[in-house]
């Protein structure tokens, strides 16, 4: 990782969806502000539980003596009430989590303050959704930050490549959270980081983008096959993205959006089923280190990032909204939250969409929860 100023890893249309059938779902919606966090935190992860909860956790706040934050908290969208549990581990960021079939989450590598900087970490941490509560794992094969991890189709974790400090990583290792123990896999066919990954509906795991081993924004993609433990290379992408959004859609194909330079204003479609890439519609407004999600109508929200513009040195985070509709291959405006945030968390639930944490301007780490209520 370069500096604390590093940011996470972040994230195609062949034909229209194919006789997918979308649940009916208001076409707008209303931004408030639901909650605050305990801190704010930029770079927290956030992701949905089996609870029907939302946990927080790591990020940081440079302003903070500690640096990192040690916290998990737990958002309950019914009421959007936010607790904080006892339970801590090592603050962190750059991490991945995966969630498992049986609902635990697996925190794999990122990055611990180490006093002067940040380092590396092979650690591993399991958070256990029912009782709220966090148990060590296994240590990864290889220290690693800014890497991608998915789950498998038998349950176990796919976690490829990213940094060791600033050397880029192709070496790749699978996590069984029933043994808890990882094994080396096959590498990368080269290293990288700062991409993105998904699974596939046939069990494969398609990685794209991100930086080379040289550093350099690339539009190559990967596909791994866990029966064969073997790395293929996969269509190019239009255009090299790094820090894009990506969301998997209903009928499985792959929604790459946004990201650095050239790649700002475009989105494409990677068809699972023929392995190509095709044009996605051109967005309203180019941004870069944005939020996605997936609406119960099958259409994408997009919300903030970073404004993608000549010369810009740092993030210019905003508040801009659109959506993609896979019936029409084309974005849209939507209402926007009232805060402007780039590398936040969207987290889609029975009660609405809920925007957490990121960078605010001039990189403030952001405290503030806003929530979609469907219109």
């Amino acid at each position: 990782m370069k500096g604390s100023a590093a940011v996470l890893t972040g994230v195609l249309v062949l034909t229209l969806l194919r006789a997918t059938a979308f649940a009916p779902a208001p076409r707008t919606g209303e931004w408030s502000v639901a909650a605050s966090l305990d801190r704010p935190r930029a770079y927290a992860t956030a992701l949905a539980l089996p609870t029907g909860k939302i946990a927080v956790f790591g990020g940081f706040d440079q302003d903070d003596p500690n640096v990192t934050n040690p916290t998990t908290e737990l958002i309950d969208p019914a009421t959007a009430l936010v607790t904080r549990l006892a339970d801590r581990v090592p603050g962190r960021l750059h991490q991945t989590a995966t969630m498992t079939p049986s609902g635990r989450v697996v925190v794999a590598g990122g990055v611990l303050w180490a006093g002067k900087g940040f380092g590396s970490t092979d650690r591993v941490d399991v958070f256990l959704p029912y009782p709220g509560r966090w148990i060590p794992g296994q240590r990864m094969v290889q220290a690693r930050s800014d890497h991608g991890a998915t789950i498998l189709a038998d349950g176990r974790v796919l976690a490829t490549g990213g940094n060791f400090n600033e050397r880029p990583l192709a070496s790749t290792e699978i996590y069984d959270p029933v043994l808890d123990e990882w094994r080396l896999a096959a590498p990368l066919r080269e290293p990288r980081i700062r991409f993105s990954i998904a699974p596939l509906p046939d069990g494969r795991v398609i990685v794209a983008g991100g930086l080379d081993g040289k550093g350099l924004p690339t539009k190559t993609t990967e596909i791994y096959d866990p029966r064969a433990d073997r790395w293929t290379k996969g269509a190019d992408l239009s255009v090299a993205r790094v820090d894009h959004a990506t969301v998997v859609l209903p009928d499985g194909d792959v929604l790459f959006i946004g990201g650095q330079y050239g790649a700002s204003g475009t989105a494409e479609r990677y068809d699972h089923r023929t392995g190509e890439l095709a044009y996605a519609g051109t967005l309203m407004s180019p941004r870069l280190a944005e939020q996605a999600v997936l609406l119960p109508d099958g259409r994408v929200l997009v919300v903030g990032g970073s404004i993608e513009k000549p010369g810009r040195q740092d993030y210019l985070p905003f508040n801009d909204a659109e959506v993609w509709d896979p019936r029409t291959n084309a974005w849209s405006a939507f209402p926007a939250p009232s805060m402007p945030r780039a590398m936040g968390k969207l987290v889609a639930t029975p009660f609405g969409v809920y925007l957490i944490s990121g960078i605010g301007t001039e990189r403030a780490p952001q405290r503030t929860i806003e929530k979609l209520t469907y219109k």
